[in-house]
């Protein structure tokens, strides 16, 4: 039997996927906001100096257009005033202690942050394999979407291997999806210009997710190499069915956020998702808090990214990046920049289902997800740079899987480069 996910519990990693039942929204968020951010702030800084990766670009776009302020956009986080990142800055940038700032610290607490840290948290949104739903029901048929997030790995590869031959050279073929069978056409449609299943994927790091919940509570070499070999037959299972680029694919690995960003809400509502698939076994899971079935079928709900006010800045400087924090915590234009601009489920849990696409991210995240792990931008860097080092293999090795399976682990933290 799969588990289930409380909506109100996402912040409670003990309790996930621990049996739940399903309650409307309404009652699953938060009565009020209990923390006090000051509404009467200084003056509104004229010029903002940030840099943000493209998928949080918007949510600051938004802010200096409702608050007329000028945005200087920076390539280099060592230089900005408020900094942007996918993934937690440890190391990567020196960020002013929320705790140690009155109007800050009020807007850690109203995302339940109690501890001193140097980034608040953006929010979540749903990860996985994205595809156009009209055009995957028109190759597999009725249930053909539902069998294929519901399939095992071995049923997943075999379509993804089955599906590119198709797309090169079209003729009916058959594949099996949560035990049910389906039939290619034999004709590619006229409007399919596709040359591959896959595109490169804009976030390879919420991918680790169900690799390291697999290992349970204690991450070390034992418990994380099966896991992350399951995640390297993944990753060459992409490069090997590699559209010639992102316009010609039929699936690309992402979190919602990256797609909204790219390509605008409204090109986006057709889309489905379909979880990010490793090859595990039962031996691999070394907790029972998940099931295999919960760890193939159920998409993530990762982590968007984190802002942070840079430390060491003039004075000026630092106000104006403490206004824009502010401004995503404590106002209503702020709160919809996260939840109708980027597309999330911020971290006080509030989210927007005025489009079909959050109105399914709300359902999804009500009923079955896996929380997202928390890296820091360092670790995302060298986990994304040793799934970047098999682009060009053509014969995939078990020498080649060890190493990748170590470079992995040491990203990680796990285990220490030999001297």
């Amino acid at each position: 039997m799969q588990k289930k996910i409380c909506f109100a519990a996402l912040a409670l990693p003990a309790l996930l996927l621990a049996g739940c039942a399903d309650s409307p929204l309404e009652t699953l968020l938060p009565a009020e906001n209990t923390a006090t951010v000051e509404t009467a702030a200084a003056p509104q800084p004229q010029t903002l100096n940030v840099y943000a990766t493209q998928a949080l670009l918007p949510a600051v776009q938004n802010y200096a257009s409702s608050q007329q302020v000028t945005l200087q956009v920076t390539e280099d986080p060592a230089a900005a005033d408020l900094v942007l990142l996918d993934h937690k800055p440890d190391g990567f940038v020196e960020g002013v202690d929320v705790m140690s700032d009155t109007l800050l610290a009020a807007a850690a607490a109203r995302a339940g942050i109690t501890e001193s840290t140097d980034a608040l948290p953006l929010g979540r949104s749903l990860y996985g394999y994205w595809a156009n739903g009209t055009l995957l029901n028109s190759l597999l048929g009725d249930g053909g979407v539902t069998a294929l997030q519901n399939a095992s790995w071995d049923e997943w590869s075999d379509f993804v291997e089955t599906l590119q031959a198709w797309l090169e050279e079209p003729s009916a073929a058959t594949v099996t999806l949560n035990g049910s069978k389906f039939t290619l056409p034999e004709t590619k449609l006229d409007t399919l210009n596709a040359t591959g299943v896959f595109s490169e994927p804009m976030d390879r790091v919420s991918g680790y997710t169900a690799a390291m919940l697999a290992a349970g509570s204690e991450l070390t070499e034992d418990t994380l190499t099966g896991p992350l070999n399951g995640v390297y037959s993944a990753v060459t299972l992409e490069w090997d069915n590699l559209a010639e680029n992102d316009e010609t694919a039929l699936f690309r690995r992402a979190k919602l956020t990256d797609l909204l960003s790219a390509y605008g809400s409204e090109a986006c509502q057709n889309l489905v998702l379909i979880p990010f698939k490793c090859e595990l076994e039962e031996s691999d899971l070394s907790t029972e808090e998940y099931n295999l079935t919960g760890l193939l079928d159920y998409p993530v709900l990762a982590e968007v990214g984190y802002v942070t006010v840079r430390a060491g800045t003039e004075e000026t400087a630092q106000k104006a990046a403490k206004s824009a924090a502010l401004w995503l915590y404590s106002s209503g234009d702020g709160e919809n920049a996260l939840t109708e601009t980027l597309g999330v489920i911020t971290p006080w849990n509030t989210a927007s289902d005025t489009t079909t696409l959050g109105a399914m991210q709300i359902e999804q995240a009500g009923t079955g997800i896996l929380p997202g792990i928390t890296v820091t931008q360092a670790q995302a860097d060298a986990l994304e740079e040793n799934e970047e080092a098999l682009r060009d293999s053509t014969s995939h090795t078990t020498a080649e899987r060890k190493t990748f399976t170590e470079q992995a682990l040491q990203a990680l933290g796990v285990t220490e480069a030999e001297e």
